[in-house]
């Protein structure tokens, strides 16, 4: 579940800087806002490496609170 939120919130953000860029394109917006989307557009080889360390520290923040709490060690419930 939390690769899922990970990849919801990762898709989230990207899509609006990409929104937020052509809209600031198209309109001829200018300001420090519209700078920084843009700014942010071209930087996304170094976005990408950030989002692969995300999922990276996502997965062993995961992976540790199932060791923590002991997940594994859970029986399964029978529904019978």
């Amino acid at each position: 579940m939390s690769i899922t939120l990970v990849s919801v919130l990762v898709a989230v953000f990207i899509g609006g800087i990409e929104v937020l860029e052509l809209i600031g394109d198209k309109l001829h917006l200018s300001g420090a806002f519209w700078s920084a989307m843009a700014r942010l557009g071209e930087h996304f080889g170094m976005i990408g490496y950030l989002i692969v360390g995300l999922f990276i520290v996502s997965w062993m923040v995961s992976w540790g609170i199932y060791k923590w709490y002991r997940f594994d060690e859970l029986e399964p419930v029978s529904m019978s």
